[in-house]
Order: structure tokens, then C-alpha cells, then sequence
């Protein structure tokens, strides 16, 4: 009887694997890349004058991660991880202005340098043409960055110094927004172009200036609407069926977002400035290859 109810239940699910199989799929993809960029913290008067600007190099970075992507019929989820490590020497460069005139410049040799940078993307495909599709996209990005500066040297109203070195923290949260056009001119080639805005952001980021006598940390939160644009182009390379190599460039750029700081620089608690503002801002360039596997 056992025997019977289970041949039975599997005649009965049958039809929905097999259905399931044709309509579903399911690619894994480990990637390597390297990526030029750069990080801007800046803080303003309320008037909009710029005060201060440390620009955090990112030159390169080997990135390392996993995509992945799950597509029933038309609709796609894809998962993408990427942790970067240093390869090159990137610094910390600190200038300072007083009545719009620059007085002070430091530069500071980076110690450590983290990135991690993750995004789940929600996406319908639309068959234009048989070779043309056309894909309205939705994607969460999440950038986390982790710096130390050493203490560096530089000048100031023309004498030569040396400061203490800075710590920078930042964690960015982003939805873009947007399109891609992929195109399959031969059977064994195809490539996408992704256009994306981001309509809302939030940036929450910690600084720490190291010192003996006045050491200081500051917090600053951004919110931004419109602010950052994300272009992408992807190179596919069917070799075998159901594994292809990729080629791809990423960019990320836009303007700088303003919002409160809160400091303890004049007190011995965190408190919010009324008389300034900061600014954070953020570019790279990412250029990369990735084997896809489709299971």
C-alpha cells in the first residue's frame, strides 16, 4: 500500500518538476575584480563654504565575490558579495580652508583599507525581439568602508607640520532604480547595459581624530534623493551550454550629500553642530571577470 500511495504522489508532482525545470533557473557566478576610487568626507558652514575635505584613495583594490541569480520565466533575483583588499598604496589627503582661502594640506599613508560592497536586485525581463530584451530593475546595494590613516605631514599657512592620523568609517545604504538593454546578436555572445539612479540613499558615517592633547571623533548622517548613478556593461561568452565567461565594468558616481554632524570636539559628549554641515561623496570604476555556471 506504501508502495502504491508514494508511486502515486510522485505521478502527481511529476508534471510540476519537470515544469518547474524548464521554467527555472539557477546561475552561480565567483568573480575577481579590481577597482579605482575614492571616498570624499567634507564639512561645510550652513552657508555652503567649504571648510574641510578628506579624500580617502581606493588605488586598487582586488575584489573578490560570488553572484548569484535565480530566474523563473521572466522574473530574476540576483545576489551579488564582493570583499576588497588593498593592492596598491593609497593615501588620505586632508585640506582645510579659513575665508574660502586653502591654509592647511596633510597627506597620510593608509595602514588598512576595508571594503565590502553587496546589492540584491529584483528585475522582469521583457522579449522586445527574439535577440533584444529590455529590463526594468530594482536593486538594495549596501557599501560598508573601514579606513586608518597613519600620522602624516604636509603644511600649514606655510610652515611645515606633522599630524596625528584619522579613522573613517562609513556605511552607505542605496535603491537604484532603472533599466537594462541586453542584446544577443550571436548564439554564442551576448552583452547588457544597465543605466541606474538611486532615489533614496542614506550614508551614516564615524570619524576619529587621533591626538594626544585634543583627540575628537565627529559622526555624520546624509540623506539623498537622485544623488548617484550606477552604469554597467556586461560581456557574456557561451562557450559550453550552461557555463559562459564574463566581462564586465562597473561605475559609480554622482554628487555630494549633505546633512548633520555631531561632534565632541567642544564638549565631552557627541553633540549636534548648529553652525556647520557635512558632506559625503563617493566614485570608483570597477573592471572584472567572472566564470558563470548554470545549474
Amino acid at each position: 500500500m506504501k508502495k502504491i500511495f508514494c508511486l502515486a504522489i510522485l505521478f502527481l508532482l511529476l508534471p510540476l518538476l519537470t515544469f518547474a525545470q524548464n521554467n527555472f533557473h539557477f546561475s552561480l557566478a565567483p568573480q575577481v575584480s579590481l577597482s579605482f576610487g575614492e571616498l570624499t568626507e567634507l564639512l561645510y558652514y550652513n552657508d555652503g563654504t567649504l571648510v574641510s575635505q578628506l579624500d580617502w584613495e581606493q588605488k586598487p583594490l582586488l575584489n573578490l565575490g560570488v553572484k548569484a541569480c535565480c530566474q523563473y520565466k521572466d522574473f530574476i533575483v540576483a545576489a551579488d558579495f564582493d570583499y576588497s583588499l588593498p593592492l596598491g598604496t593609497s593615501n588620505m589627503y586632508d585640506s582645510d580652508w579659513e575665508n574660502n582661502v586653502k591654509y592647511s594640506f596633510t597627506e597620510h599613508p593608509l595602514e588598512s583599507s576595508k571594503n565590502i560592497d553587496t546589492s540584491l536586485s529584483l528585475a522582469y525581463q521583457i522579449r522586445t525581439t527574439q535577440k533584444i530584451h529590455v529590463i526594468p530593475t530594482l536593486q538594495f546595494n549596501y557599501i560598508y568602508t573601514d579606513f586608518e590613516a597613519a600620522n602624516g605631514s604636509g603644511t600649514r599657512n606655510g610652515r611645515n607640520i606633522r599630524v596625528y592620523g584619522v579613522d573613517y568609517k562609513r556605511h552607505s545604504f542605496f535603491i537604484f532604480a532603472g533599466a537594462a538593454i541586453k542584446i544577443q546578436p550571436l548564439s554564442f555572445f551576448e552583452i547588457q547595459a544597465d543605466l541606474l539612479t538611486a532615489p533614496w540613499l542614506y550614508q551614516n558615517s564615524f570619524d576619529y581624530h587621533h591626538g594626544k592633547k585634543h583627540p575628537f571623533s565627529s559622526r555624520d548622517i546624509q540623506y539623498g534623493f537622485f544623488t548617484k548613478y550606477k552604469a554597467c556593461i556586461t560581456a557574456d561568452f557561451i562557450f559550453i551550454p550552461n557555463i559562459s565567461l564574463q566581462l564586465f565594468t562597473n561605475l559609480l558616481f554622482g554628487f555630494p550629500d549633505k546633512g548633520p554632524i555631531y561632534s565632541d570636539y567642544n564638549s565631552t559628549t557627541m553633540e549636534k553642530s548648529c553652525t556647520q554641515q557635512s558632506g559625503a561623496a563617493i566614485h570608483y570604476i570597477k573592471f572584472g571577470t567572472s566564470l558563470k555556471i548554470i545549474f
